[in-house]
């Protein structure tokens, strides 16, 4: 059974603490011209996925989204961790979107866990607790923001978010809080649009962040998370390794 609640994302930052997100730069002679744009905050986001939430399960059948996530959680042994834990394991899932990465989890897991899920998005949370409970998994979603997650330090076996951190304001900020809540042992599991021309275009058309791979494992090396590792991931539609997967591991 889903279980959906509504809670009004808290203001997470405030405009002096927005980064401007470089677009392109260009060197004429002794000129150097930089082109930026500043984020969208969690409230515009929040609106712009209430507007295409009627159209994200066709984007995601697209981009074969749960198909894509699921090679890359088979290589990190995401599962082989909850697995272990068994039944009583928590799993948190920040941006849900539709639930594809959890649907995707759920789908190489023998037995069954329990989710947990948090989007700005309200509109999203409906689509997300209509094909999760669809597809069978027990799922708590709520109204809620990854730059402040509403939850209690090391609360989760696995914290995951997939094309979230490049969205937003501030995506160290929203990885502090993911690593906060996951708990000694367990592992935080990311995908993140990667340099390519459909990785542009999603940065023209949506403000994120262009997050490399030595970005991305040099920011989780940050938090002191051990085992790192990262893999390329191949979206449907022709849009080619358009992503890329990292994972690692909080200490005992």
């Amino acid at each position: 059974m889903t279980k959906l609640e509504n809670q009004s994302p808290r203001a997470s930052h405030t405009p002096a603490m927005e980064k401007a997100i470089p677009m392109t730069s260009r060197r004429i002679g002794s000129w150097e011209v930089f082109i930026s744009r500043r984020p969208l905050s969690s409230a515009d986001l929040a609106s712009r996925y209430d507007a295409v939430s009627g159209s994200w399960e066709r984007t995601a059948r697209r981009f074969q989204l749960e198909a894509a996530y699921r090679e890359p959680l088979v290589t990190s042994q995401v599962a082989r961790g909850i697995m272990q834990i068994g039944p009583e394991a928590r799993i948190l899932d920040c941006g849900i979107g539709n639930g594809s990465l959890s649907i995707a989890l759920d789908s190489i897991l023998q037995g069954p866990v329990y989710y947990h899920g948090i989007d700005t998005s309200a509109e999203m949370l409906v689509q997300a607790s209509s094909k999760m409970q669809h597809a069978g998994l027990r799922a708590h979603l709520l109204q809620a923001d990854v730059l402040t997650l509403p939850y209690d330090d090391q609360s989760f076996d696995v914290v995951m978010a997939a094309h979230v951190l490049e969205h937003l304001p501030d995506p160290q900020r929203a990885l502090a809080e993911m690593v906060r809540v996951l708990r000694p042992g367990g592992m935080v599991f990311l995908c993140v649009t990667r340099h390519s021309i459909f990785g542009a275009l999603v940065q023209l058309l949506w403000r994120t962040w262009a997050i490399t791979e030595q970005q991305g494992v040099a920011w989780l090396h940050g938090f002191q998370l051990v085992d790192v590792g990262y893999q390329p991931v191949q979206l449907g539609s022709c849009a080619g390794f358009a992503s890329t997967a990292f994972w690692a591991r909080r200490p005992q």
